[in-house]
């Protein structure tokens, strides 16, 4: 029982991965034709139980997350806390699936927890606004030393390790890659949204590498522009949000020139700052 308890887990989680995926390309590109992961989010969906399949629609109407890893002994969807006995038995993987008594959430053990730190608010600091809020100045690369997805994809998320956003970037790194392996996060006009959902750790975190020559990434054309996010559970849902005001701030050619101008982090990120200022709050 504990084995077929992992297995629907991981296909649930696999599902969800897909309708992510879906979402994500839908809110940076609306036009966009998605028949190919629709057909794979229809033959998961189709080959779960009818009462399972119908739990899980409604909960993924409700959020893009409709699983959540447990972090000790809390919900990662929402904060609760969670009684021993459940997480007892989550650990345990029972044959009856847990839900989250307050998000409803399906809640699972993770092979690999995904944690990451966070630089603390100091007292008196501003507070912060528009794109400040998940990016800084030290997360800017105006030249990407890599020239291959994984090369790029590695810089971006060492660079947050070095600049001590998190602590540790092999299990991220890996999980970036399998994320780009269900369907390129390039969106065309030279932009591709690289992200790590499901990182336990403070907010939503936004890196910006630039490829002035470009990167074949799966796009209709080589990418230059690379946004990555690091993205916990519980802002799942607001990180369309943001990739859709990004996309949308950066629609024009114009607009992405003055990212692509930039030869330092000061200069990308006030291109970036006031790029976003609109549509990014």
């Amino acid at each position: 029982m504990v084995r077929k308890e992992r297995h629907i887990i991981k296909h649930l989680i696999q599902l969800q991965d897909l309708v992510a995926a879906r979402a994500q390309q839908q809110a940076a590109m609306p036009k966009q034709k998605l028949s190919q992961l629709d057909k794979n989010i229809k033959t998961l969906t189709d080959e779960l139980p009818l009462d399972l399949r119908s739990n899980f629609n409604r909960l993924i109407q409700k959020n893009i997350e409709a699983l959540a890893p447990i972090t000790g002994e809390n919900c990662s969807g929402c904060g609760f806390s969670l009684t021993k006995t459940m997480v007892n038995k989550i650990n345990g993987g029972a044959a009856e699936m847990s839900r989250c008594p307050n998000c409803t959430r399906i809640l699972y053990a993770p092979d690999v927890l995904l944690t990451r730190t966070v630089p603390r608010r100091r007292w008196g600091d501003p507070v912060k606004r528009g794109i400040e809020r998940f990016s800084a100045p030290e997360l800017m690369i105006p030249k990407l030393q890599g020239t291959t997805p994984e090369e790029v994809l590695l810089d971006l998320c060492e660079n947050m390790q070095a600049e001590g956003y998190i602590e540790e970037c092999a299990d991220l790194h890996e999980a970036a890659m399998r994320r780009e392996a269900i369907v390129s996060t390039a969106v065309g006009q030279t932009m591709a949204f690289p992200h790590i959902r499901g990182v336990e750790g403070g907010g939503l975190t936004l890196s910006l590498g630039i490829s002035k020559k470009g990167i074949d990434f799966g796009g209709t054309t080589k990418t230059k522009l690379f946004f990555y996010m690091v993205i916990p559970t519980a802002a799942s849902a607001f990180y369309l949000k943001l990739l859709a005001g990004l996309t949308q701030s950066f629609s024009t050619a114009a607009q992405r020139d003055t990212l692509l101008k930039a030869k330092t982090k000061e200069e990308l990120w006030a291109a970036l700052s006031k790029g976003t200022k609109v549509l990014v709050r």
